[in-house]
């Protein structure tokens, strides 16, 4: 508040006054007049401008949004801003594609006793690729991400995936709307344990979850424009 304000600059002055007196080896009292003015001048000046700077510091900065238009090519006269149902499939022949592309895999021999200082070492890649080319089973794993509703809808030309996870009705009880970003790296199966937890009632409160995949990750598409 105000008070507070006057009372940091009083401090600042006065301490800016107790290190100019100590640099000019001189006890204030014995200060002529004029270099007691300007010593006092200079001193509210420079405590002026730091309170200006925390002042500054503690306004919150915000970024002005805009119509934005990520998507390829120019931007349509409208947009098909409709949500449509999606499902994670993936065919025989994608799954036979990739272990044929692991199966072609070359490896470089690792440095002698480097574990992992010059990067991943190989000889461990070799035993992550086995699973996942022998042991992973990727039809099963589409199941377990199936087992909530998934969407897609256009926001600024690029389609963006979401899933989208409400709680069982019961009587009195309050919902609140929450939505989990996930971060880089990483996707939206992050939060799936915890859904369960939010989506049952506790106490009377629940929540209706939006969890989406960031554009270029999981099953949203990539921005087709450089950043500004």
């Amino acid at each position: 508040g105000g008070f507070k304000d006057a009372y940091l600059n009083y401090v600042i002055v006065f301490v800016i006054i107790k290190q100019k007196s100590a640099t000019l080896k001189v006890p204030l009292h014995r200060l002529s007049a004029q270099n007691n003015l300007a010593l006092v001048g200079s001193a509210v000046a420079a405590g002026g401008l730091l309170a200006y700077m925390v002042h500054r510091r503690r306004q919150v900065k915000t970024i002005p949004l805009g119509e934005g238009w990520w998507g390829a090519g120019e931007k349509p006269l409208t947009e098909d801003d409709k949500i449509y149902p999606f499902k994670v499939e993936t065919s025989e022949e994608e799954i036979k594609d990739l272990h044929e592309r692991i199966d072609r895999t070359r490896y470089s021999d690792p440095l002698e006793d480097s574990c992992f200082h010059y990067g991943f070492n190989s000889t461990h890649l070799k035993k992550v690729v086995s699973y996942w080319r022998h042991e992973f089973d990727w039809n099963k794993q589409v199941a377990v991400l199936n087992k909530y509703p998934h969407f897609k809808t256009k926001i600024e030309g690029v389609d963006v995936h979401f899933i989208h996870v409400r709680p069982p009705h019961r009587e009195n009880q309050t919902v609140l709307p929450l939505m989990l970003v996930h971060g880089w790296p990483g996707s939206f199966y992050e939060f799936y344990r915890i859904l369960p937890l939010l989506t049952e009632s506790r106490d009377g409160v629940v929540f209706e979850v939006i969890c989406p995949s960031i554009p270029g990750y999981g099953f949203s598409e990539a921005p087709h424009k450089q950043g500004r």
